[in-house]
């Protein structure tokens, strides 16, 4: 078991998590973990915004149950897999330009951080109603700048992350320039075994889970990507309203 050391809600369904777990400290930048609640949850991959000696800190955007399960039940985590996947190659690319949405704010951070070092001009286009880790962000980034569409900024390279429908949006708005692009994907094991997590590049199939979750994103067909999306949709709505349910019992019962 894995203390939770701190939950800081940030907004409506979003939270901060500082875990203790001292063999991800050492994650590097870009890397991600496996979290499982309890030994019935179901596992699911998460992005470290930040580690600490005893640990990290990851950011939880409530999407399902599992999430749901992260932020509601007790102090304590059952499991903690990682690091894993390769980390984002940290060198001197120059002006660098992020495309973020919703959890994507995290791993672009955590990338940022390290760019910092070899890289002067970082700049972060976030896409939707609301930026959370504002505070974060202003300590990354040369400057930054919330959007409803892409804006198109010349760059030397170009980051995205947060969803599969973002990074191909941006991977055809600089059909010129190269652009890394975080997957999106389900995940069991993460570590190659329940080939969910197959990703079609350039016609052959790569594992996120050890091959990525970087890859370079005019090389992923990401209308393959997003077609898979919704494939355990009704499952996990399921699972969320049942979820639900168990919640509002409990509140009646201790009211």
């Amino acid at each position: 078991m894995h203390r939770i050391v701190s939950k800081t809600a940030l907004g409506k369904d979003a939270y901060l998590l500082s875990v203790e777990a001292p063999h991800i400290s050492k994650a590097k930048p870009g890397q991600f973990v496996m979290l499982q609640k309890s030994p019935t949850s179901e596992p699911i991959p998460i992005s470290v915004l930040e580690t600490h000696p005893k640990g990290f800190t990851c950011f939880v955007k409530v999407v399902g149950r599992s999430t749901l399960e992260l932020v509601e039940e007790g102090e304590e985590v059952f499991y903690v897999a990682g690091p894993l996947g390769k980390p984002f190659p940290v060198e001197s690319y120059g002006r660098v330009v992020f495309y973020t949405k919703d959890w994507g704010i995290a791993p672009a951070i955590n990338v940022a951080k390290a760019l910092r070092e070899k890289n002067e001009e970082l700049y972060l286009f976030h896409e939707g109603q609301e930026l959370y880790l504002e505070e974060k962000v202003k300590e990354a980034f040369t400057s930054y700048k919330v959007v409803q569409e892409i804006e198109r900024l010349e760059a030397d390279l170009i980051v995205c992350a947060g969803s599969n429908a973002l990074c191909k949006k941006v991977s055809q708005v600089y059909k010129d320039k190269p652009v890394v692009g975080m997957v999106s994907v389900h995940m069991l094991d993460a570590v190659g075994l329940c080939l969910v997590c197959r990703v079609l590049v350039e016609g052959s199939y790569r594992l996120a889970c050890s091959e990525g979750p970087w890859f370079d994103a005019h090389k992923v067909d990401w209308d393959n990507l997003i077609s898979r999306e919704g494939m355990y949709a009704q499952e996990e709505r399921t699972a969320y309203e049942e979820y639900l349910k168990l919640l509002k019992r409990r509140a009646l019962r201790q009211a």
